[in-house]
């Protein structure tokens, strides 16, 4: 947890370390979070058990992993304690043992720090890992590492398990797509141009940037290019809100750039597949808004269990792996998911494709809340739950597509504060993207959101939240100059 305290800001003030971090774990809560918590740490650190090929050409990756593990928290501390003066920074094996003896609890941070602050910590560990040359599973360990390292000894409050969990979780999915990214940004050969590096090196912070300041040439060799279709592109556009419960409209334009990324084909005949062979990704960033990070979607394959093939048909079923954050004023979701999947493509006539895409996953840990944004506390709930997600679209060759898209949340809020209730995050978007040209496209877009919650407390009614967006913009592909 990442708080913005400064140490003035407790002066005449009785500060207790470790103490008003959030809401203390119920029983019952607890044994599902220890479960969770076991699952992470036993699929992590298991790694170790057995021997690992590693494609790598530098000497110790293990070594050098642990080194990021171990120097990320410890740098982000420094910098807050030393240079921002953050009160919370103010640790000492005294509030090391009190970490530990109160325990896990709930964190009060905000949404975005919560929800993406710490994924793209995790991110950074995990890219750091996956340039010395490990794979996905081998690095999975070390955000894992590095975010017990950073709850239990770099600040003065009390550990939150929330961030214990999503840190690793949608770190690892955000992070090896940042690292797929980079070798894509890299392009192929041995000898990579410095405009390609230095991008490649903004993008990829620390696996890329840090490592190739480090290590030199040599980690060049563990970028290497494989042959991968995919396909890319960046939208700009913009649109109105709408508040369909309150009957007044929010017509205050929402201008956006949209990045969008399809990497392999999971229906493609592969051997020798690996985690994230195959992932779909894509990004919102908002412009004149306060979250400027709108959304965010992540969604890799990590194993195939079944494959089936016609000559009008391609079929697979697989397990997937989920990271996803919304955050537009409106409305707030996110989620940490694991759960098996299908996808299906029908060839109507040559030029005419029906494609589907089902997932059903369980929330290792998810949020969601108020979309009035008007609350003084915390107006989340975190927990755990189950998400599905299902995607249709027509795709015609040479002329463009159109889809329908429903993603829906359960999540439960576990804390003993605030209220114990059932979130229900309703997505549903529906559009179309025309192209112009070789490279252009025009693309519409309306999506509806809705949010019911259901207390647990008879005292508490029941709230029913609907909001929709309105999105038109310009889409120009990308594989042909930038990854090519």
């Amino acid at each position: 947890m990442i708080t913005n305290v400064k140490k003035d800001s407790y002066i005449n003030q009785d500060y207790h370390p470790g103490r008003n971090r959030g809401a203390k774990i119920n029983h019952w809560t607890r044994r599902l979070i220890q479960y969770t918590f076991g699952l992470i740490l036993l699929s992590s650190f298991s790694v170790f058990a057995q021997a690992q090929t590693t494609d790598s050409t530098i000497a110790h990756p293990h070594r050098n992993a642990l080194l990021h593990a171990l120097g990320q928290p410890t740098f982000i501390w420094a910098v807050n304690w030393y240079v921002l003066d953050q009160i919370w920074a103010d640790i000492s094996i005294q509030t090391l043992q009190a970490n530990i003896e109160t325990g896990w609890v709930w964190d009060e941070d905000g949404f975005d720090v919560n929800q993406l602050g710490h994924p793209t910590q995790g991110a950074l560990v995990y890219t750091a890992a996956r340039a010395q040359g490990l794979g996905y599973w081998e690095s999975l360990a070390y955000p894992t590492l590095a975010s017990l390292i950073w709850e239990i000894g770099m600040e003065n409050e009390s550990p939150s398990i929330n961030d214990m969990i999503t840190t690793p979780m949608s770190g690892v999915a955000f992070g090896e797509i940042i690292h797929r990214i980079s070798v894509l940004t890299l392009g192929p050969g041995q000898d990579k141009s410095l405009a390609r590096q230095v991008l490649t090196g903004l993008i990829n912070p620390l696996g890329y940037g840090f490592n190739r300041l480090v290590i030199g040439e040599s980690i060049n060799q563990n970028y290497r290019d494989y042959p991968t279709n995919f396909l890319s592109g960046i939208a700009i556009g913009g649109g109105p809100g709408y508040h369909g419960d309150s009957g007044v409209g929010n017509n205050s334009q929402r201008r956006f750039i949209r990045f969008n990324l399809i990497y392999g084909n999971p229906l493609a005949d592969r051997k020798n597949f690996k985690p994230f062979d195959n992932f779909s990704f894509v990004t919102i960033l908002n412009f004149s808004r306060r979250d400027y990070v709108g959304e965010i979607y992540a969604s890799g394959l990590l194993a195939r269990l079944y494959t089936r093939h016609t000559d009008r048909s391609k079929s697979l079923v697989g397990i997937f792996q989920n990271y996803d954050f919304m955050n537009q004023d409106d409305y707030k979701v996110s989620s940490s998911s694991v759960g098996p999947g299908l996808i299906h493509a029908y060839a109507i006539t040559p030029t005419l494709t029906l494609g589907a895409h089902a997932n059903g996953s369980f929330i290792f840990m998810g949020s969601a809340g108020d979309i009035s944004d008007d609350m003084e506390t915390r107006d989340y709930h975190f927990g755990q739950g189950f998400s599905a997600k299902f995607m249709a679209r027509f795709m015609w060759a040479e002329h463009g597509q159109a889809y329908v898209r429903l993603k829906r949340y359960f999540i439960y809020a576990m804390e003993e504060v605030h209220v114990e209730g059932y979130e229900n995050i309703n997505l549903l978007t529906s559009g179309g993207q025309f192209n112009v040209g070789s490279h252009y496209s025009i693309g519409v877009e309306y999506l509806m959101a809705g949010r019911t919650v259901s207390y647990l407390d008879i005292e508490r009614k029941d709230t029913l939240q609907r909001t929709s967006l309105y999105r038109v913009y310009l889409a120009y592909k990308l594989e042909d100059s930038l990854f090519k």
